[in-house]
């Protein structure tokens, strides 16, 4: 199996889980109740479903049996409710079933396609999913990746599912493709982690990227501190952002790899200028 199709499960089974979460906090009474049954049925069939498509080496294809199976499920449930509407009269939506399962799943789906033609042809070719964990014993490069692709995957997922914006989470993807592409060009050239010129090239390596994506933080806020609304702003910018990037933010990630991976070659932390 490759990373890609292991990452399509677990999100799609998250998708699944948030929209039984928001099911779960409505009130179905009778007939609405029943028909309610039918749909979640359905939701857990399509994931059950999408986690058997075959991977055949061909990502766009695989995306896109995903994508027509996800739409498929969606008209069996369209038909499933007009066909209930018809024999009790009743006049039943596809509810969350459609504006929230089948729009989070199309939408993550879509992100994850774009993601995977924007990734490292070092990323994409991993086979093995054992080497891509957040396992500290793993290959520094592996590791260093798969921290940094969990964080995308989360705030796509957050997207997938809610209304937050953006903002400027685009740069920082680009940000984070960037370096792992360039963490694996080192990867590549070393056979051995352990040599004293990868581990000061990887210090180098984390330094830079900790400062570009502190300097995109920075023009963020010189964005957001040039308006009338200043005063505003420049009090509640960061909690802002924050409730943006999440609850670890991208730079407290990068900060903590950056003291793992002092820790692991020399025993000293590098600081993140």
């Amino acid at each position: 199996m490759c990373i890609f199709k292991d990452i399509t499960h677990r999100y799609c089974q998250k998708i699944l889980d948030a929209y039984q979460a928001q099911v779960d906090e409505k009130t179905y009474k009778g007939k609405e109740a029943e028909l309610l049954i039918q749909r979640n049925e359905i939701a857990r069939d399509l994931v059950t479903t999408i986690k058997e498509i075959e991977f055949e080496n061909d990502y766009i294809k695989y995306f896109d049996q995903v994508l027509n199976t996800i739409n498929a499920k969606l008209k069996e449930v369209s038909s499933a409710v007009l066909e209930y509407n018809k024999k009790y009269k009743t006049s039943f939506t596809t509810d969350l079933y459609e504006t929230f399962f089948t729009a989070s799943l199309i939408s993550f789906i879509n992100a994850l396609s774009n993601l995977v033609q924007s990734s490292p042809q070092i990323i994409v070719n991993i086979k093995d999913e054992s080497l891509f964990t957040s396992k500290k014993d793993s290959p520094w490069f592996y590791h260093f990746s798969f921290v940094l692709y969990e964080y995308i995957l989360d705030k796509e997922f957050e997207f997938a599912t809610t209304k937050i914006d953006r903002d400027i989470f685009d740069a920082k993807k680009t940000l984070i493709l960037k370096y792992i592409q360039n963490a694996g060009n080192l990867f590549s050239r070393f056979e051995n982690e352990n040599e004293p010129e990868y581990q000061e090239l990887m210090k180098v390596l984390l330094n830079s990227l900790c400062s570009e994506e502190k300097d995109i933080q920075r023009r963020k806020t010189e964005e957001a501190s040039s308006g009338y609304m200043y005063a505003y702003l420049s009090q509640s910018f960061y909690k802002a952002s924050e409730k943006i990037m999440g609850k670890n933010q991208l730079g407290q990630k990068i900060e903590l790899l950056s003291k793992e991976f002092s820790e692991k070659s020399t025993g000293k932390e590098l600081s993140c200028n």
